[in-house]
């Protein structure tokens, strides 16, 4: 009676490890999901910066030669804006393959759960035994096919977590870039005679942008942060869980 309840007991613990793996996977797509809604109002921002770049530009051809410098920092500017418009393509392309990756794992794990309950049935049910029989036949081969190529997917859906990693990094970098040029842009004011209001306005304005862009990456950053610890958990964990 003992060893009857060994298998029992054996699928209880794998049904157990499968929920945890369950609520791992959506905790990991929660968080991507968090980080990608910080990124939403990267598109209107880095709009904002190139054309506050061009109202600096054309403010720094009125002042001549006193308007060079500022001239310049504006061209940095447009090279900065260049940098988000790139960022926000890789961050677009990587929620679609966070989609598509959840997407396959969800089907696999569903899969998985299928076959649990055809084997517990038929384990179960004597008269289910011969109803099943051909389907769990076809079912185990599934099943040892299926963990691999879910450690295979789940790794797709890793590399979106570290591609969200890297473009976290390229903000911040961008971040302190455009603060810089917003400080020495308002330096360059100080001696600008006539357009050093002009030019004020310009420094003042592209450092409330910093601000938003910061907040766009703290909140980007937290999620990534926590993506990243789920991400590396449920590697761990959906490894145990096959092998």
């Amino acid at each position: 009676m003992g060893e009857e309840n060994v298998p029992l007991q054996q699928d209880r613990k794998a049904r157990g490890a499968d929920v945890q793996i369950d609520t791992a996977v959506m905790a990991l797509f929660a968080q991507c999901l968090e980080a990608y809604h910080a990124y939403n109002d990267l598109d209107q921002l880095a709009e904002d910066l190139r054309i506050l770049s061009l109202n600096a530009e054309l403010a720094a051809g009125r002042a001549g030669e006193r308007g060079r410098a500022v001239r310049a920092l504006t061209q940095y500017t447009r090279a900065l804006v260049n940098r988000l418009e790139s960022v926000k393509t890789e961050v677009f392309a990587s929620r679609s393959i966070t989609y598509a990756a959840s997407a396959a794992v969800f089907r696999d794990l569903d899969r998985l759960h299928l076959v649990d309950v055809a084997i517990a049935t038929a384990g179960e049910t004597v008269a289910a035994e011969a109803k099943v029989a051909r389907a769990l036949m076809d079912a185990a081969v599934e099943e040892e096919k299926t963990p691999d190529l879910l450690l295979t997917k789940l790794g797709q859906l890793l590399v979106s977590v570290r591609s969200l990693a890297d473009n976290t990094g390229q903000v911040l970098e961008i971040v302190s870039q455009s603060g810089s040029i917003a400080t020495n842009i308002a330096i360059e004011a100080a001696s600008a005679g006539q357009y050093e209001m002009e030019f004020r306005t310009v420094a003042d304005t592209m450092r409330r942008y910093v601000l938003m862009l910061r907040s766009i990456v703290d909140k980007a950053s937290a999620a990534v942060r926590s993506a990243s610890q789920s991400g590396d958990a449920l590697q761990r964990l959906a490894t145990r869980s096959v092998h």
